[in-house]
């Protein structure tokens, strides 16, 4: 008896030994991740928002003074010519020069400022939709980082969970091993058929394949988690950080704070603006420009021969212009109205944006109450089937149930921890779309 104890102990240590090193290669070498590590790796690193954040800052680069047409500009240029020629003049005098290989020589500079002193206030829209189209692209920013981070919070937790699972699964694999033993024994002695020893060997098969199934599913998530946080290697990670739930907001206070709190709806807005901005400019190719002229100019030429030898000349020119298109072929009303149709698009938008963000916003919070009370109610639960379990596998010890009698107990038990684990998760992903729309995933 004591070698049979001794064998099935070096056997259950051997495969409790398997088990650990299939579900977490490489354990020991695991680097820990902390959620917020995660988002701020994957808000560094992930390529899309890197790629959004340089969008950002060509709208900044975009938004100048000079850009919206306050600034004047100014051009130089300057330039040297030589000629010759064979010359050959009579004058009124009589006088006559005939000379060949004349050489003349041209030298001239300049400098040009144009400056638009009124354009129908063209300068100050397009100064507006500049500005907000910078900010734009910052809500933009947001949105896609709130979705990002977003992603990251459900595919962390994803794998919380399924590590999870695979601990249930692993208590429930001591507890077969247990009745493998029992079952031996009493086969041993004469008390019972193999039949019992032999169920056990098949349910504990069957969790260590389903283990195998979790293990597939964990390295999707991981690499998903690595993919997000722009890593390329795949690394494998020791998750520090457990589902908490602490976001307690009421319905009608996310009413009032959401409509100002929420990105989508703030970028709808500012979209809006940009085209209130863009017919802004159009109605001002209406009126009339004035710019504003002033040049610089300087020449000289030199002659060998010929009546002038020498010739100049240096000044300053100023004026004003005045300037007014009268008809272009109805141009300037096609697109004042092209223009006010995309503001009309844009404002439906706004308000088809806002219907949504109210309906998921209801359907959000409602889902959120009511996983939360499903969680509640599965953790007082498995208090219960973990008792149940217990119970069972000493009456089972004992002779006074079935193996089927346990089976049914570990069973309820499994189910009742990973029912206990989803409603955590499902509980988690509420949260996390609740704070999204009410603009608090990101401060």
């Amino acid at each position: 008896m004591k070698n049979k104890i001794t064998a099935w102990f070096i056997n259950k240590m051997s495969g409790i030994f398997s088990l650990l090193m299939l579900v977490s290669p490489g354990f020991m070498a695991q680097e820990n991740l902390s959620l917020s590590v995660a988002i701020e790796s994957s808000l560094k690193n992930n390529f899309f928002i890197t790629t959004v954040r340089i969008d950002e800052q060509i709208a900044k680069n975009n938004n100048t003074f000079g850009n919206a047409g306050f600034l004047p500009s100014v051009d130089a240029s300057a330039g040297i010519s030589t000629t010759t020629n064979n010359t050959e003049q009579e004058f009124s005098s009589s006088e006559m020069i005939k000379q060949k290989g004349v050489r003349t020589d041209n030298l001239n500079a300049g400098a040009q400022l144009n400056w638009t002193l009124f354009d129908g206030l063209r300068m100050f829209a397009a100064k507006s939709r500049l500005n907000q189209q910078e900010e734009a692209s910052g809500l933009y920013l947001k949105v896609e980082i709130e979705n990002i981070v977003s992603q990251v919070i459900g595919v962390y937790f994803n794998v919380v969970r399924i590590l999870q699972q695979i601990k249930v699964l692993e208590e429930n694999i001591k507890i077969y091993e247990d009745r493998e033993l029992i079952a031996k024994t009493r086969f041993d002695i004469g008390s019972a058929s193999r039949l019992d020893f032999l169920q056990a060997k098949v349910d504990r098969n069957e969790k260590l394949s389903e283990i195998l199934s979790l293990k597939e599913e964990y390295n999707t998530s991981i690499a998903d988690l690595n993919r997000l946080m722009g890593k390329t290697d795949f690394t494998d990670y020791n998750l520090t950080d457990s589902v908490t739930i602490a976001y307690s907001p009421t319905y009608e206070d996310l009413r009032k704070t959401v409509l100002t709190n929420n990105s989508e709806i703030n970028l709808s807005n500012k979209y809006t603006g940009i085209f209130e901005s863009t017919v802004r400019e159009m109605q001002s190719q209406r009126f009339p420009q004035l710019d504003l002229n002033v040049n610089y100019n300087f020449s000289r030429i030199e002659n060998e021969a010929g009546f002038t030898l020498l010739n100049d000349n240096r000044g300053l020119t100023t004026g004003v212009i005045l300037s007014w298109n009268l008809f272009n072929g109805f141009n300037t009303g096609r697109e004042i109205q092209n223009a006010k149709l995309n503001l009309q698009s844009t404002q439906l938008l706004l308000a088809d944006t806002r219907s949504k963000i109210d309906r998921d916003l209801f359907v959000a919070f409602n889902r959120f109450q009511s996983e939360k009370e499903i969680l509640q109610l599965e953790e007082s639960n498995l208090e219960f089937a973990r008792e149940n379990v217990t119970v069972a596998l000493e009456a089972y010890r004992l002779g006074s149930i079935s193996g089927l009698q346990l089976k049914e107990a570990q069973n309820s038990y499994e189910s009742s921890f990973s029912r206990l684990v989803e409603a955590r998760y499902r509980t988690k992903l509420s949260e996390t779309e609740l704070m999204r729309l009410n603009g608090e995933l990101v401060k």
